[in-house]
């Protein structure tokens, strides 16, 4: 590698690992949500998201059906745009591959992965506003709460 070729290298590699990083974030994500719709935890972890929300916020059997289509039309949404940062990600790779990198192909896997992402924040937290019009103040405010503690890391089991 030419000296000239270091800066892109480290830079593209730093981007490919921040995309990564996404996509598992976004992957474990799933796990804790694709549940929702169902009554049963996903795993023995007792971290799952819809056994959160019935012993936290006690969601009544109501409640419950008016979530069940919102947790759909999330899952729905979420799975596409998963898929999209996938396969995005898979483009960056093939193009960080070649001998010749192409710093077009780079951009514009870049930019998938970025404006999915982008849109994955907004459609989940969009969720988390629509799944609170079913819920009590109370209820919502908890919900609220651990929303902003999960964006801040702050979040406490």
């Amino acid at each position: 590698m030419n000296p000239s070729q270091k800066p892109l290298f480290w830079t593209a590699a730093a981007v490919v690992l921040a995309a990564l990083t996404a996509y598992v974030v976004a992957r474990q994500t799933a796990e804790h949500h694709e549940g929702h719709a169902h009554v049963e935890p996903q795993d023995d972890s007792g971290d799952d998201f819809h056994e959160w929300l019935h012993s936290q916020l006690e969601i009544t059997p109501e409640q419950e059906s008016q979530l069940a289509p919102i947790e759909r039309s999330y899952a729905e949404k979420r799975g596409t745009l998963l898929k999209v940062i996938e396969d995005a990600g898979h483009e960056l790779a093939k193009a960080l591959e070649l001998a010749q990198v192409d710093r077009a192909e780079i951009d514009a896997a870049l930019a998938k992965i970025h404006n999915a992402q982008g849109e994955l924040q907004q459609v989940t937290i969009g969720h988390f506003l629509e799944m609170k019009e079913a819920l009590s103040p109370e209820q919502a405010a908890m919900l609220l709460r651990w929303t902003r503690e999960s964006i801040t890391h702050e979040h406490r089991p």
